[in-house]
């Protein structure tokens, strides 16, 4: 079992890792809504509008991890 100082060092690395991540994927979920608000502002249907924003925040994702989108 790792020591004390050795398992602090790397729940830092784990909260940095998560925090680099909340970073990065925050503003493609604020998007996703936005883009869900104004298809419903437009009248499109609620679930239509989840479904475009999913298959939104997917490419997004997708492509910030290096894929094709």
């Amino acid at each position: 079992m790792p020591d004390d100082e050795l398992m602090g060092a790397m729940l830092a690395q784990v909260a940095q890792a998560c925090m680099q991540t909340k970073e990065m994927i925050g503003p493609i979920l604020d998007s996703a809504e936005g883009i869900k608000a104004d298809m419903i502002g437009r009248g499109w249907s609620e679930i239509n509008a989840e479904r475009v924003a999913t298959s939104y925040v997917q490419a997004m994702l997708k492509s910030a991890i290096g894929g094709p989108a």
